[in-house]
């Protein structure tokens, strides 16, 4: 899905929490296991596969718990805070005091996972095949760019857009 024609920043809070949670989280869960199994296949093919192999596995455990995080502590908190705006009524502060603490967490982690991906791109050479690599190979460096290109979309709409807009909207209504 192309998803550059969007204008993210017009989008509801709300909705651009449903999409990264929708689209984003479920594609990471999804795609990421079998991409792995795929690189894996293939490890035997380059010298570099083992390593990749390793850190795929590793973006994808972080990246677990990284969204266990958003959608169990995080998300459901924006969500009351973002209905609290739409009602026009207060809240009472996240149990961790601001929401401004755990969004430091995530933009850490997200600064982590970018960081990870490029290390997967240097590694191999901005996802380009050997001349004498098979299909597999070639589907799996394809796999792992759009898995980067859809990590780094996720992470703009929440470092650039629903983070900062609740940070706006909590000191606001937030009791």
């Amino acid at each position: 899905m192309d998803t550059s024609k969007f204008q993210f920043s017009e989008w509801p809070l709300d909705l651009l929490i449903d999409y990264a949670l929708k689209i984003h989280h479920r594609r990471i869960r999804e795609n990421g296991p079998s991409l792995l199994a795929l690189i894996r296949s293939i490890q035997h093919e380059n010298a570099i596969l083992p390593q990749l192999a390793d850190l795929f596995a590793q973006s994808l455990d972080d990246l677990d718990e990284h969204l266990m995080k958003e959608e169990n502590v995080l998300f459901p908190y924006l969500y009351d805070l973002i209905a609290a705006d739409r009602e026009g009524s207060a809240i009472a502060p996240m149990h961790c005091g601001t929401i401004s603490n755990p969004i430091r967490v995530m933009m850490m982690e997200h600064d982590s996972e970018t960081s990870r991906h490029q290390q997967i791109s240097d590694l191999t050479r901005q996802y380009t095949a050997p001349d004498d690599a098979s299909d597999t190979y070639r589907e799996v460096l394809a796999g792992l760019k759009e898995f980067r290109a859809n990590l780094y979309e996720h992470v703009h709409i929440e470092n650039d857009i629903i983070f900062p807009q609740c940070e706006v909207l909590e000191q606001k209504i937030v009791m």
